[in-house]
């Protein structure tokens, strides 16, 4: 692998988890100051509010991840003008569904009896009218982030963008907890964050056509043709959210309906901290896929069968590494995060952990197809999984009346999406898959990359 598709990676996978810091950083460090600032009834109020604009992030429909992979392709091909046109292109489709998109939640918010539907007590009606205002122009103005995304990774630039949008994330959190701390309502925190995103994004636009020239805003190169021939990997980028929201959300609602509130909290506390295995593979994936596409737009498939497995390699074994440091330290975690109000449950703790662990082996095949849009068969059979081990989680559950149901559905969900995503990769690349993790299950060329990295440093 050439040296500087290996520094482009590590620059990824040192963005991306800064990312995942900065998550953590507004996770742990939002909830104590908001408590003490607005009190328990108003904090709630407002995670409620905060909650329902996310879904206004659908509104682009799959189309900014499905141009950003085209768009690096296309500019590893050489194909610069055409790049420019799905740029453009995109860009003319988010500024019409954001315009619509705002047009739409405004006569929504005021012509809609929000009092009826919302039971509030510390935030008043007007006021929650203005916050979900606030919050849904955020999403919007936030939508044309994606364009820009598709041309800093088209350009190269991916982990400079990662930094940017998550370092302008964690001011927009510093700003609501100082607007809070100061004796702000959530009103005007909800305009501050506003604010900010305001201000970030327009900055963020112009400082990319300044460092990239052939990039250009405009509507001159836009033709629907680009977006119609995004439209199937577009439909596979929605099918993603839905069948996550299946399998968290979903599994919540089928626990707490079946088991209780109480058991809610238990499988929901265990999986948030069993992820964190799966972030650190997400982190290794997203930093593979620009350099992914651009092997594709290349039609170098040695290169991709290369990345693939590299970057099965380090997801695998950071998840391993992960997995066995929360089989010791797990319980202790966890009675310290939730002051011991959550009890472990060992069984169902360790099927999560072993469900994580899986995911590593079909996420990675994804993340290849993904970098191609061939990847809508495999997102559709995520949702069809997704689904069905809702359904067998439903039927363990009444069975067996025991909450590591869940967790067994779940595991069997991962192995039917690894052996469907290793068909469906040597189907379109004509790469072994199960070659490739068996190489990858070797450690030494990832050892030998670490150690060699760290002894460039001391010299």
């Amino acid at each position: 692998m050439d040296t500087s598709v290996k520094n482009r990676l590590r620059r990824g996978l040192g963005a991306n988890v800064y990312n995942q810091i900065v998550t953590a950083v507004i996770q742990l460090t939002g909830v104590p100051i908001l408590l003490h600032a607005w009190g328990t009834e108003r904090y709630g109020e407002w995670l409620i509010l905060f909650s329902i604009p996310a879904y206004l992030s659908m509104t682009d429909l799959g189309f900014s991840l499905s141009a950003a992979n085209d768009m690096a392709a296309l500019v590893a091909s050489g194909n610069r003008k055409k790049a420019l046109a799905v740029f453009q292109s995109l860009g003319l489709l988010i500024l019409g569904a954001s315009c619509l998109g705002l047009i739409l939640i405004t006569l929504l918010l005021y012509g809609l009896p929000l009092g009826r539907w919302f039971q509030s007590g510390a935030i008043s009606i007007s006021q929650a009218q203005w916050i979900l205002w606030c919050l849904g122009a955020e999403v919007l103005v936030k939508l044309s982030e994606g364009t820009v995304h598709a041309g800093f990774r088209s350009a190269g630039d991916y982990p400079l963008h990662v930094k940017i949008f998550a370092t302008t994330r964690l001011i927009q959190y510093v700003v609501i907890w100082c607007v809070a701390f100061a004796g702000g309502k959530p009103a005007a925190a909800a305009m501050a964050y506003l604010l900010v995103r305001l201000i970030a994004t327009p900055c963020t636009a112009v400082f990319l056509v300044h460092r990239h020239k052939w990039l250009q805003f405009g509507f001159n190169c836009a033709r629907k043709a680009e977006l119609t021939r995004l439209l199937r990997p577009a439909i596979a980028n929605i099918s993603m959210p839905l069948a996550q929201a299946l399998n968290v959300q979903g599994l919540v609602l089928l626990v707490g309906a079946l088991l209780g509130p109480l058991s809610v909290v238990t499988f929901s506390t265990l999986r948030t901290l069993t992820r964190f295995a799966l972030q650190l593979v997400m982190a290794v994936a997203n930093a593979a896929e620009p350099e992914l596409a651009s092997a594709f737009g290349a039609g170098d498939l040695k290169l991709i069968g290369s990345l693939f497995v590299h970057a099965q390699r380090a997801a695998l074994w950071l998840s391993l590494l992960a997995a066995a440091f929360l089989s010791f330290f797990g319980p202790f975690i966890l009675r310290i995060w939730t002051h011991g109000k959550v009890t472990m449950h060992p069984e169902l703790f360790a099927l999560l952990l072993a469900s994580a662990v899986a995911s590593t082996f079909w996420y990675g095949m994804l993340t290849v197809l993904k970098s191609a849009n061939r990847h809508l068969r495999t997102a559709s059979v995520y949702v069809l999984a997704s689904a069905s081990s809702l359904g067998l989680a439903a039927l363990l559950l009444v069975w067996t009346s025991n909450i590591a149901s869940v967790g067994a559905a779940l595991l069997i969900m991962d192995a039917v999406m690894a052996f469907y995503g290793a068909k469906e990769l040597a189907r379109v690349f004509n790469i072994d898959a199960f070659s490739g993790l068996l190489r990858a299950l070797n450690p030494y060329p990832l050892l030998m990359a670490l150690l060699g990295k760290a002894s460039s440093r001391q010299l």
